[in-house]
């Protein structure tokens, strides 16, 4: 389950950011994952001062994001990092962590890149998540993000030019199984359908596909 968030950040929240952004004191990325042969980008220290704010702008409109507590369930949001990529840095093929070193130790089901800078602004860059056979690229506008399962083989692509700016974080959602967490997205949106008064073959195929799913999670077999 993808879900591409579009203008989670206000435009005054987006330019909060940018005000901020060349504030942020950047490290080596690898800090936070020293044994790791594929990740070269820059990220901001948790203790930065610009990083936090950035942070707390970031979850307070990702909380507020109606799509993503739907999409997500959200229970427990790991603290946002800015992470910057300029030309050469990438961060190869990678799972992300299983598990937060947190009090208590918090599970990675949802994996969310906000987008902080305009894709005219550099080349490459992209982030890139793989489907079985099939590889989904994304660059998005400044203030959109990408929620996607944590379990996913994923990379961003070298930059070419210029500099990418995002802003990353991690979810663990009250409902672990992606399969049912999808059946409660498709029981929201035939709710929605129902009451709306909202296309009719829609909410068919969602009921069909809700009676069909769970009848196949509950059957004896």
């Amino acid at each position: 389950m993808i879900r591409v968030l579009p203008n989670v950040l206000s435009s005054a929240e987006l330019q909060a950011v940018r005000d901020l952004l060349p504030q942020v004191r950047f490290g080596d990325g690898r800090v936070t994952n020293p044994d790791s042969s594929v990740k070269q980008n820059l990220q901001a220290p948790q203790e930065d001062p610009a990083n936090a704010r950035i942070a707390q702008i970031a979850r307070d409109a990702l909380i507020r994001n109606a799509d993503l507590r739907t999409f997500a369930q959200p229970r427990t949001m790991a603290r946002t990092t800015v992470v910057r990529y300029e030309p050469g840095m990438t961060y190869g093929w990678h799972v992300d962590e299983a598990l937060f070193p947190s009090t208590p130790p918090m599970r990675s089901d949802l994996s969310c890149t906000m987008f902080l800078n305009s894709p005219s602004e550099y080349d490459g860059g992209e982030l890139t998540i793989q489907l079985g056979a099939q590889e989904l690229s994304y660059r998005l506008e400044p203030g959109s993000a990408i929620l996607y399962p944590s379990t996913t083989i994923h990379r961003v692509s070298p930059v070419t030019r210029g500099v990418r700016l995002a802003a990353i974080t991690w979810l663990q959602s009250w409902v672990a199984d992606a399969g049912q967490r999808e059946l409660l997205v498709q029981i929201e949106e035939a709710r929605a359908l129902a009451t709306g008064g909202g296309d009719r073959d829609r909410l068919l195929v969602l009921l069909e596909s809700l009676r069909t799913n769970l009848f196949r999670m509950w059957a004896d077999t």
